[in-house]
Order: structure tokens, then sequence, then C-alpha cells
């Protein structure tokens, strides 16, 4: 199911996209829910409470807020959310790109383009798509990919956990054991390898004298508790792997 947040100050626009939206939905045979704002603040209000989309449809003038106010509310949470810019003025193309506007639909060429704008959406959505862990903070939501995760560990001196991502290391105010718990609910590839670190078994490349290798070049010594039970859960992990190949 694709969530779709729609804003704009004009209840004409607002139903006009709802109705594209349910045409797309019964052409295509896939579940798209749409929520309607007329105010922007409600939207942005709605997003610091956790409500999430995955795509947004933003008108560019708005009475309450700049519609370039807005997108860059909805970026501030959430970096990579997909903004389609609604609006009759060509001059905010330039200021919209920069804010990483994903497509600029013109509103008199909306019913021509919608679909086209819509499926190319959900395309980039289908490939992001992946098993995925937020961050929620006041400041931010950070989304992480599960495939991206390599290992977690507790930092001793700070209490944190932090992500060893393939692309860097993300820190989150949250005990190790709360995040794992959080972790398990949306993938399996996650094993203890000692009491304050759990890795990511798609990126074990091999186990030496009890010590975990992974494939950047990190060696963690494994906790006596956890070797049987690791070396179970990888022999599984790789059983599956290889039969779903």
């Amino acid at each position: 199911m694709y969530r779709i947040a729609i804003c704009d100050d004009n209840k004409m626009i607002l139903d006009s996209v709802h109705v594209l939206c349910e045409q797309y939905k019964e052409n295509n045979n896939i579940k798209i829910v749409d929520y309607s704002y007329i105010n922007p603040n409600r939207l942005l209000s709605d997003i610091e409470d956790n409500k999430c989309f995955d795509i947004y449809f933003v008108d560019i003038e708005m009475p309450q807020m700049n519609g370039l106010a807005v997108i860059k509310g909805i970026k501030r949470f959430y970096p990579e959310a997909l903004v389609i810019v609604l609006t009759s003025y060509a001059h905010y193309a330039i200021e919209a790109i920069e804010l990483d506007v994903f497509r600029y639909l013109v509103k008199d060429k909306m019913n021509e383009r919608f679909d086209d704008y819509l499926h190319a959406a959900i395309n980039r959505l289908n490939v992001q798509s992946g098993e995925s862990y937020y961050i929620n903070s006041p400041r931010k939501k950070v989304r992480i990919f599960c495939k991206d995760i390599i290992y977690c560990y507790k930092d001793k001196e700070t209490k944190v956990t932090v992500f060893v991502t393939s692309s860097g290391e993300i820190r989150e105010r949250k005990n190790l054991q709360d995040v794992w718990n959080d972790l398990k609910h949306i993938s399996n590839n996650f094993v203890f390898a000692e009491r304050g670190c759990f890795v990511n078994m798609f990126y074990v490349s091999g186990i030496s004298k009890n010590v975990l290798l992974l494939e950047n070049g990190t060696s963690i010594k494994l906790g006596i508790r956890y070797v049987e039970s690791l070396k179970k859960e990888l022999e599984n992990f790789w059983r599956k792997r290889i039969w779903a190949d």
C-alpha cells in the first residue's frame, strides 16, 4: 500500500488529485490511500507526530506557508521523501530542484501527466524498497536500510547504540537491546556476536579462532556464550540463501 499526502489550499485541486489517485489505483490494481491537507501546518504537525507518507504532492503557493518552506519541513524529517510540486508558476522550478524535488507538475497539465509522474514515483519507491529501520528524534527522522547495516554495538562511554553501515556510522540514543528488539521485528538477518554487539549475517566472511570476520575488515571477538548459537544461525541463514538462489 502507498500512502500519499496532498497539500494545497485550493479544495478543487485537492479533490482533483484525490480523483486522479483513485483512477490510478483502479487502473493499476494497487492499494493507495491519500490524505488531503488544506493547511500545510497540519501536514507538518502530523509528520512531527511520526505520521509517514510515501509520496507528497505539495502546492508551491499557499497563504499559510510557502510551498518551498513546506518541502524543507518535510525534508528535515525525511530527507529521502518523494515530493511532487503542484504549481502554476514555472519560475519556482530551480528552487524546487535545489530541494531535491522528484517532479514538477504544472496544474494545467495535471490530467495529462499525473499518471506518468505517480508511476515514476512508485517505481522509485519499489527500487528503494526494503526492510528499513527509522531513528526518530525531535530534530530528524533517519531511515536506514537494514541491508546497509553491517553491525551495531554499544558505545561503552555514552551508552548509545552505534550503527556501522556501508556509508558510515550513525548513532542513536537508545540502548542496544531495544534496538535489537526493534530490528528483529523487521529483519531476521541479525545475530549477537557478543554481549555488546550484533551483526548482519550477510556481511560475515568467516570465523577464525572464535573471532568473527566481517567483509569490511572488522574483527569481532565472539562471546563464549554466543559462539554455538551464532554458528547455527549462520548455517541456517546461508542454507536459506543458497536454496533461494
